[in-house]
């Protein structure tokens, strides 16, 4: 969705039907809100007690800037009336939802939504037994986004989907001329203004504080997300954490409950040699069990019997002084950040990167969760899961074990991967099979899996807590059928839903519109720093092109709509 930070939006009271910060309202209709509470709001018997983290805002929003549809009988008859007339437009068939059931992977019937042709303003009034998200309500999920917000994301979603040109984009970032200052000014300021503008907040934390803003406007929580990976010395290391940890603090001017969670690369505050080599450590012990390593702390499981190993073929050289110290001063960045956000009550996401340095990020991950989670508290350290790794059950199966067994808190966010090129190409680099799994169908059935083992353990009261993260509409119905079945607060702190900025908006508007606690990713940086993140957004993109459309036809439905109902309550 293009909330940008550059961006104000237009508050005056209109005479005119026009998308505004909350509501279509025809001049001199009645106002009347289709669920009452704000977003912002949660009754007090919904609240949940030690989880102040994440507590809601007590102060809603101002009345005209809510997310809310507010409707009369009269609005209602003037879009019935709109949907006719678009009806008879030449060559526009307007969708609505039709449902079928296929088996999930708890073997329960999970409605799956499929386009028909038929009034688009049914697709307003879908069952919530048949669909727990409504995805399909395109004019209420994008009814708090102004008109020209709305036209820009259907280009930029046009953009992104559009294979040739990311192949082309793809090829020019990456392209050796890139080095050159007399090219890369003109192809940086063609990114900022199309692919940066979508998915990105800003480049630094005051612009990407008015896109979180905007975003808290609509009901979404956000994750500031500093774009910075990949550091290659100590200098560096220290400079990128001084960067964190000015993030963090910058939440404290944000509103109260507005920011969900912090979030860190180990790479960039660590460098990407060190972690290579305590990486390749850490995979020749998981081979040779009487390997020891002198420097290794205490924590949870990191590879499994599934886990691939390819990346070291011979026993590597003992770290030396210096390289242990260098460990050691990468350990104590980790915890200054994890010390700074729980002293806000702000849990941190550390996120997960490629498979030749996994293992040292899992490993330092799970040692700050061992110094920071405390079972019977909320969880500071949330380690990645990526679903889209052939081992990712089994690893999750021995991290849950050994928490278990030392009623330790485990807290994860669960993805399904962007590193696919990647991980693809070292894997045929030495003839080993890919370490992906091989269709797309299973690593959807993985992701829904892993969710699912962790939804129970949190409908059982053991210490754990879930970040769903996912772009993928029936992942998201899964889990929010599934917290629902299992009689979870929506609200539960425990579990959390995300998405990143520019992907799967009307899936990050269905959940907050049914009361679960949803956030948008913002990374923000300067255009040169966030290009590996925009190339991996490519990437993804390849494999979510039907949720692109989506997004497209449901943007627009409502555009169509709101020309009709104009045309209609104008006598035209």
């Amino acid at each position: 969705m293009a909330w940008t930070h550059h961006r104000a939006v237009n508050c005056r009271v209109l005479k005119r039907l026009r998308v505004g910060r909350g509501a279509i309202i025809p001049d001199g209709l009645r106002r009347l809100s289709v669920h009452g509470n704000s977003p912002h709001q949660q009754p007090a018997s919904e609240a949940r007690a030690g989880n102040a983290q994440v507590a809601e805002s007590s102060a809603a929003p101002p009345r005209d800037k809510r997310p809310e549809v507010f409707l009369g009988k009269a609005a209602s008859n003037c879009i019935r009336a709109g949907a006719a007339a678009a009806r008879g437009l030449r060559g526009v068939s307007p969708p609505r939802a039709a449902f079928v059931h296929t088996k999930s992977v708890a073997g329960a019937a999970e409605p799956t939504v499929r386009a028909s042709h038929l009034d688009p303003l049914e697709t307003m009034h879908v069952a919530a037994e048949e669909d727990v998200l409504q995805l399909e309500n395109g004019a209420v999920l994008f009814s708090g986004m102004e008109s020209t917000e709305l036209l820009t994301t259907l280009f930029n979603l046009g953009l992104v989907s559009f294979e040739p040109m990311v192949d082309l984009s793809v090829k020019v970032l990456t392209s050796p001329l890139m080095k050159s200052r007399l090219l890369a000014a003109p192809v940086f300021w063609a990114v900022k203004k199309t692919a940066y503008s979508h998915f990105c907040a800003g480049e630094d934390a005051d612009e990407a504080a008015v896109t979180l803003n905007r975003m808290w406007q609509v009901g979404l929580k956000g994750i500031l997300d500093y774009s910075l990976e990949d550091a290659e010395n100590n200098q560096a290391c220290d400079q990128n954490c001084a960067g964190f940890l000015s993030t963090i603090h910058h939440t404290r001017s944000l509103p109260q409950g507005s920011v969900s969670f912090a979030c860190v690369k180990i790479s960039a505050i660590c460098p990407i040699s060190l972690l290579e080599r305590v990486s390749d450590l850490l995979r020749w012990q998981h081979k040779s069990a009487d390997f020891r390593l002198p420097w290794k702390a205490d924590g949870l499981p990191i590879l499994s019997a599934e886990s691939p190993t390819y990346q070291t073929r011979k026993e590597p050289e003992a770290l030396g002084l210096e390289e242990e110290r260098d460990l050691l001063r990468g350990q104590e960045r980790l915890s200054q950040l994890c010390e700074a956000c729980a002293a806000r009550n702000l849990p941190i996401l550390v996120d997960a990167e490629y498979s030749s340095i996994q293992p040292a990020i899992d490993y330092m991950t799970y040692a700050a969760a061992f110094a920071f989670n405390r079972p019977g508290t909320p969880p500071i350290v949330y380690n990645t899961l990526q679903a889209y790794l052939k081992d990712a059950p089994s690893r999750l199966a021995l991290a849950l074990a050994e928490s278990s067994r030392r009623n330790a808190s485990l807290a994860l966010k669960i993805v399904r991967g962007a590193y696919i090129t990647r991980e693809k190409a070292l894997a045929a680099s030495v003839q080993a099979p890919s370490p992906i799994h091989n269709r797309i169908q299973d690593t959807h059935s993985c992701y829904n899996s892993c969710a699912s083992i962790m939804l129970d353990r949190i409908a059982s009261n053991e210490p754990a807590a879930l970040m769903l993260a996912t772009h993928n509409a029936d992942s998201g119905r899964f889990a929010a059928k599934k917290v629902i079945e299992l009689g979870l607060d929506k609200k539960d702190p425990r579990v959390q839903f995300a998405q990143l900025k520019g992907m799967s908006d009307s899936l990050s508007l269905a959940l907050a519109r049914g009361g679960f606690n949803v956030s948008k990713y913002l990374p923000f940086g300067p255009v040169a720093h966030v290009i590996p993140y925009l190339l991996r957004r490519a990437e993804e993109n390849r494999g979510l092109l039907g949720n692109t459309k989506a997004d497209r036809r449901r943007v627009r439905i409502l555009i169509l709509l709101l020309r009709r109902i104009f045309d209609r309550s104008n006598g035209n």
